[in-house]
Protein backbone atom coordinates (compact mmCIF):
# COMPACT_ATOMS: atom_id res chain seq x y z
CA UNK A 1 0.00 0.00 0.00
CA UNK A 2 2.68 2.58 0.64
CA UNK A 3 4.45 1.46 -2.74
CA UNK A 4 1.44 2.64 -4.19
CA UNK A 5 0.83 5.89 -2.34
CA UNK A 6 4.39 6.35 -2.97
CA UNK A 7 3.97 5.75 -7.07
CA UNK A 8 0.80 7.73 -6.88
CA UNK A 9 2.66 11.00 -5.47
CA UNK A 10 5.71 10.54 -7.63
CA UNK A 11 3.41 10.13 -11.18
CA UNK A 12 1.11 13.64 -9.41
CA UNK A 13 4.64 15.86 -9.26
CA UNK A 14 5.67 14.44 -12.51
CA UNK A 15 2.33 14.95 -14.20
CA UNK A 16 2.42 18.60 -12.52
CA UNK A 17 6.22 19.09 -13.66
CA UNK A 18 4.92 18.23 -17.00
CA UNK A 19 2.04 20.90 -16.99
CA UNK A 20 4.28 23.55 -15.90
CA UNK A 21 6.91 23.26 -18.37
CA UNK A 22 3.93 22.79 -21.19
CA UNK A 23 2.23 25.78 -20.01
CA UNK A 24 5.19 27.75 -20.17
CA UNK A 25 5.88 26.51 -23.81
CA UNK A 26 2.15 27.16 -24.48
CA UNK A 27 2.58 30.96 -23.36
CA UNK A 28 5.85 31.26 -24.91
CA UNK A 29 4.32 30.11 -28.17
CA UNK A 30 1.31 32.53 -28.23
CA UNK A 31 3.55 35.42 -26.96
CA UNK A 32 5.47 34.70 -30.41
CA UNK A 33 2.88 34.58 -32.25
CA UNK A 34 0.86 37.52 -31.02
CA UNK A 35 4.38 38.97 -31.48
CA UNK A 36 4.51 38.78 -35.28
CA UNK A 37 0.77 39.27 -35.45
CA UNK A 38 1.35 42.89 -34.16
CA UNK A 39 4.61 43.18 -36.33
CA UNK A 40 2.25 42.31 -39.21
CA UNK A 41 -0.52 44.94 -38.26
CA UNK A 42 2.09 47.64 -38.05
CA UNK A 43 3.58 47.20 -41.06
CA UNK A 44 0.12 47.24 -42.89
CA UNK A 45 -0.37 50.43 -40.97
CA UNK A 46 2.23 51.79 -41.71
CA UNK A 47 1.90 51.04 -45.14
CA UNK A 48 -1.19 52.56 -45.49
CA UNK A 49 -0.06 55.36 -44.05
CA UNK A 50 2.81 55.89 -46.41
CA UNK A 51 0.59 55.52 -49.41
CA UNK A 52 -2.35 57.76 -48.28
CA UNK A 53 0.76 60.20 -47.49
CA UNK A 54 2.28 59.40 -51.09
CA UNK A 55 -1.29 60.51 -52.76
CA UNK A 56 -1.32 63.36 -50.71
CA UNK A 57 1.85 64.75 -51.70
CA UNK A 58 1.36 63.94 -55.63
CA UNK A 59 -2.09 66.06 -55.06
CA UNK A 60 0.21 69.28 -53.83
Amino acid sequence: MENARALDDKLRRIIKEVSNSTGTEIKRNLLDELSVAIDAKQSRDMRRFLESFNRALKKI
